[in-house]
């Protein structure tokens, strides 16, 4: 294998990183799920602003695991079409493996993007249980 054929598979040095995304990416949206599947009917009609955020953050959730799989499956094939190409002597450019790395990174950044809209709903919902917490304190007094 020579050097050229080695800066192919450079993509796919972007997969442990977007592995460890997913992973954390995937414990969270289980626990927004578990946390949905907790609400009773009567909690859901009492709760819907509740309800829906999280409903909302799934939805965050699952878009950006989505993204991130199809990062992997960018980085993947364009390493893998380009180095195939390479060993098999066939003279081509790189412009699979840069248009396959190309959309690998626009994926990332759109998970990123919707973690970090996630994040800021994640600490309205918080700002919202803390200033509820606040008005019962106040009324108990």
């Amino acid at each position: 294998m020579d050097t050229n054929a080695l800066e192919l598979l450079i993509p796919l040095t972007y997969i442990p990183g977007v592995a460890l995304l997913i992973m954390s990416t995937s414990q969270r949206y289980s626990y927004v799920n578990s946390t949905i599947h907790e609400f009773s009917e009567e909690e859901c009609r009492i709760q819907t602003d509740r309800v829906k955020q999280e409903l909302r953050r799934a939805h965050l959730f699952r878009n950006s695991l989505l993204a991130l799989y199809l990062s992997v499956v960018f980085f993947s094939l364009g390493s893998l079409v380009a180095f195939l190409v390479n060993a098999w002597g066939i003279t081509t450019s790189t412009a699979v493996l840069e248009i396959a790395t190309i959309l690998g990174v626009f994926c990332i950044v759109f998970a990123v993007a919707k973690l970090a809209a996630e994040s800021i709903l994640s600490l309205d919902i918080i700002k919202r249980h803390a200033r509820r917490h606040e008005d019962k304190t106040d009324d108990s007094q």
